[in-house]
């Protein structure tokens, strides 16, 4: 999977889960708030609604007091309680009943109330609303009322009593609430004002067809419902024992609901308010729809804003691919076309030239040894070549002594073919200390044909290190510098002590001579010669031209090349056996 795609990926799955955590959050504030507000609505609503039966209720008592007030009145009730007579035409008639019947048909009370109406236990029955269809039944008295018992004994108190058909009329007997009160004093009777059921579904009147009021006293008792039919026991036994706020229930129908119970403050009522909704489907059906809206738009700004921020990023890394892609070995040395914006990528581009760089360095000095190569090869050849005719014009030389009968040409002509065979082996790289004691041995005795008597020397070596190995042809040089070099033109006799023993940290040999030493001027130029071969040798790795007096330096530093080599060597083996014991 490409850089990009997995940007893509991993931000995609971040941005999806982040959005949806997001959007479950704003889904279940929303959903708070609304049934919040639907709660809201529902407590302001009733209490509209209780209030305004609670005005009903209180103008209903006034309108009691109203009548009580008069004195007039009152006196005209006491004439009524003492008042014998069987002839309800009397009764009418008398001016007591008119006094009390202008009372209570005063326009406010007739236009307020659906009916006002004066008994006591003598039968006499005034009321203010009496014509045609709401007629007075005459045969109704004190008797027959079914409520005495409930307000008779009150101390003089309002008694509210629910919705009931009216118990006076006698065509239309609507469905009616009463406030009653008892007389207090000398058995004056009772005083009854109703409030019909049309005039209270006016008054309750709810445009939400779904919500329905339910009004009961405190103790229980049914008072009044906007709905026809209601089941006003159910929700009061169902919100018994619970707290005074909205509840999710169910109604009878078994329908989930919200249900507010309120009780008043200044009466004896308590209003129910059921509203038939399922509140968190209907939160769902309000929310939803604008979650799924809120949380598309926010995933798909996410999205984009990942794609088009992944294509930032990774274009730098496209560039830099395109860039090694196309790198050869004719263009190692060019720069990106364009100025790579993203500061990582652009280190991460410094650090790969920088690979370029030691590449071509590398490829160069891997050319310059190759040609160093082909060079020795040449060089080699040349060595196999030159050789041959040294030997013949030794024969020629050795051929010439024997003729002359001379025994000593023939003598330095073997032992120098001798050296030759050995310098000119080409096979071995390097010899052991015995080949090289034994090489020695012949370089000596030509320059004993020489120098004769004036050369002295002594080769002291431990058997012991016959058999290690060291470069070729290493002590012949140092003793013929010591030779040359050690006495010049003196005359003295030529001493050379050649030695090798074992110690605890290794072997050394040594080159020993006793003439003129050297100056100090010489010792810096030698080993400024032998620093210059150094560097030749290990860090440029280019070659070392060989020139007659200056093959010795050379011989030596190789030796000194290959002694620390075989040193370092030993030293890692011998701590690799130590860490393994």
């Amino acid at each position: 999977m490409k850089f990009q795609k997995k940007i893509i990926l991993v931000y995609t799955i971040f941005s999806v889960l982040i959005t949806g955590i997001f959007g479950a959050a704003y889904y279940t504030l929303n959903v708070r708030q609304y049934k919040e507000r639907e709660y809201g609505n529902i407590r302001t609503v009733s209490n509209v609604k209780l209030q305004q039966m609670e005005d009903t209720l209180e103008s209903m008592e006034s309108a009691i007091t109203y009548v009580l007030s008069d004195i007039e009145v009152l006196d005209a009730l006491k004439k009524l309680a003492t008042l014998k007579t069987d002839s309800y035409a009397d009764m009418y008639f008398s001016d007591s009943t008119a006094t009390v019947r202008a009372k209570i048909n005063s326009y406010y009370l007739m236009e307020e109330f659906y009916r006002m109406v004066f008994f006591n236990k003598n039968g006499r029955t005034i009321a203010n609303n009496n014509y045609t269809n709401t007629a007075l039944n005459t045969d109704a008295s004190y008797q027959t009322y079914p409520w005495v018992e409930r307000v008779s004994g009150k101390g003089g108190r309002n008694v509210l009593i629910g919705l009931h058909e009216d118990d006076w009329g006698s065509r239309s007997k609507p469905q009616v609430i009463s406030v009653v009160k008892e007389i207090q004093g000398m058995e004056m009777g009772y005083l009854e004002v109703q409030k019909d059921k049309a005039s209270l579904d006016k008054m309750i009147a709810n445009t939400d067809e779904n919500i329905t009021y339910i009004f009961m006293t405190k103790e229980g008792e049914f008072l009044y419902s906007d709905a026809r039919q209601v089941k006003a026991e159910y929700y009061w036994n169902l919100m018994q024992g619970r707290d005074k706020d909205i509840e999710e229930i169910e109604t009878a129908d078994g329908e989930k609901a919200l249900c507010l119970m309120q009780e008043s403050d200044t009466d004896d009522i308590v209003l129910m308010t059921v509203a038939r909704m399922d509140i968190s489907q209907s939160a769902a059906m309000e929310v939803l729809p604008v979650s799924l809206l809120l949380l598309f738009v926010a995933l798909a700004l996410s999205l984009g804003y990942i794609y088009l921020t992944s294509r930032q990023l990774t274009r730098p890394i496209q560039q830099l691919q395109h860039f090694m892609e196309t790198t050869r070995l004719d263009n190692m040395e060019a720069e990106i076309p364009e100025k790579i914006s993203n500061d990582e990528i652009e280190s991460l581009y410094v650090s790969y030239k920088d690979v370029l760089n030691r590449l071509n360095t590398s490829m160069l000095k891997e050319k310059r040894m190759s040609l160093l190569s082909l060079q020795a090869q040449f060089d080699l050849l040349q060595a196999q070549v030159n050789p041959h005719f040294i030997y013949n014009v030794l024969n020629v030389i050795s051929n010439r002594g024997m003729v002359s009968d001379d025994e000593v040409i023939c003598d330095i002509c073997s032992e120098l073919a001798g050296m030759l065979r050995y310098s000119t082996n080409t096979k071995d790289k390097y010899a052991s200390v015995k080949q090289e004691i034994e090489y020695l041995e012949l370089y000596l005795g030509l320059l004993k044909h020489r120098y004769d008597y004036k050369l002295s020397y002594e080769i002291r070596i431990d058997e012991a290190l016959y058999n290690k190995p060291l470069p070729k042809i290493v002590l012949q040089q140092i003793v013929e510098n010591a030779v040359n070099h050690g006495y010049g033109s003196s005359s003295d006799i030529i001493r050379v002590e050649v030695a090798g023993a074992l110690t605890e940290d290794g072997w050394f040999l040594k080159v020993h001579d006793d003439g003129n030493g050297i100056t100090k001027e010489k010792l810096d130029e030698i080993n400024n010669n032998i620093s210059s071969i150094r560097n030749k040798l290990t860090n440029d790795r280019s070659g070392v031209e060989l020139e007659i007096g200056g093959m010795g330096l050379l011989i030596l530093m190789h030796a000194c090349i290959f002694c620390t080599t075989m040193i370092s060597y030993l030293r890692s083996a011998r701590e690799k056996k130590r860490g393994r014991m």
